[in-house]
């Protein structure tokens, strides 16, 4: 009787640890690249956790933080700026953020690499949209020249081209 127990025991705990391991590879998969770069080779359990539990803490944080400043301008401290200002301020800042989602997806998902032409020719479309709507603190850094085939595009008196995945 007790070895008819035992083994239906066994099998649920073996879907319990399947279930557990199943959602730690997801979490895992979940974590920004620079996160997993923080160690070095195989993430264990506990540390995919622990750096699960820091990303959340962060983007817990900059919620917070955005939602101050929400409150802030509902308050009126939006009468500080111009309207027009402060509407071209928010417009830029939701460019930006859209801007360098559409570069990290187009880096982690369809492999571009910052030495590709059409890496280059996409931000240096997306510096001319910015710049377009908001002089001052550019999107991204001034775009690269034409990129020859395996050279980068820096040299001593511009910056290096920025990645794709900013």
């Amino acid at each position: 009787n007790q070895e008819t127990y035992k083994l239906p025991h066994r099998l649920i705990e073996k879907k319990r640890r399947d279930r557990i391991n199943e959602c730690i590879a997801q979490l895992k998969d979940l974590l920004p690249e620079h996160l997993k770069l923080t160690t070095l080779g195989h993430l264990e359990k506990a540390v995919v956790l622990e750096l699960t539990l820091k990303h959340l803490k962060a983007l817990t944080a900059l919620t917070e933080q955005q939602h101050q400043k929400i409150l802030a301008l509902q308050n009126g401290e939006r009468s500080m700026k111009s309207p027009v200002q402060a509407d071209l301020d928010a417009f830029h800042s939701g460019f930006q953020t859209c801007a360098k989602e559409v570069l990290q997806y187009l880096s982690r998902f369809e492999s571009w690499t910052p030495r590709e032409q059409r890496c280059a020719q996409l931000l240096g479309h997306l510096h001319s949209i910015s710049s377009q709507f908001l002089p001052g603190p550019q999107l991204l850094s001034p775009p690269p020249g034409p990129l020859s085939k395996g050279s980068s595009s820096s040299s001593s008196s511009s910056p290096p081209a920025p990645p794709c995945a900013p």
